[in-house]
């Protein structure tokens, strides 16, 4: 590579441009010692230097700043948009939720009344039950032909409470449907009697 000029190095120049921030110290370390010395032009072009690198940092701090800014706005804008989205929806439901909320508050009312009224009859029924287990076998079937005990007749009465095969033959005669009017209550009662007692 024989080339008639040579080759010729970059020479190292004031009025290079700053690149980093160590570049800046060691521009701003010379400026001072250029001050020191007197050199004022050379001082000049060091400041130029200086403002142009410092200018170009404030430019992209402000735009750094500037999309931070913006991006900041933009989520604020969207957050707005989504609160208002949010509450237009609300307003469109609260109708519907409302009449929801009251149905299923009746539906709970409803099942809570038919748990009562199931308890009520449970109740009721354990009541009769409990009333129907306490009773003597005669009372019983005394209820179950729809007789009470003091509508029934002396001697009558008289067999319920101590039964005896001899006086149930007598009382079943003369309570026979056929001598009694044709009222059958008696001798029914009697003949259940008769059959529980065997």
């Amino acid at each position: 590579m024989n080339c008639p000029y040579g080759y010729l190095k970059e020479e190292f120049t004031d009025d290079n441009e700053i690149q980093t921030d160590k570049e800046l110290r060691k521009i701003k370390k010379k400026l001072r010692s250029m001050k020191q010395k007197g050199n004022i032009e050379g001082s000049r072009k060091l400041e130029i230097l200086i403002n142009e690198y410092e200018n170009i940092n404030k430019a992209a701090e402000i735009n750094k700043n500037n999309k931070k800014t913006d991006k900041a706005a933009k989520a604020a804008k969207a957050a707005k948009e989504s609160d208002s989205f949010l509450e237009k929806e609300y307003q469109k439901n609260k109708a519907k939720n409302a009449k929801k909320y009251t149905e299923q508050r009746e539906k709970e009312q409803r099942e809570k009344a038919d748990e009562e009224h199931r308890r009520r009859e449970e109740r009721e029924y354990n009541r009769e039950y409990n009333w129907e287990n306490q009773m003597s076998r005669s009372d019983r079937i005394m209820n179950n032909h729809g007789l009470k005990k003091n509508e029934l007749p002396h001697d009558i009465l008289e067999i319920v409470l101590n039964y005896s095969h001899k006086l149930w033959k007598k009382l079943s005669l003369k309570y026979h449907p056929d001598k009694y009017g044709g009222k059958d209550k008696y001798s029914k009662f009697l003949n259940c009697l008769k059959d529980d007692n065997q």
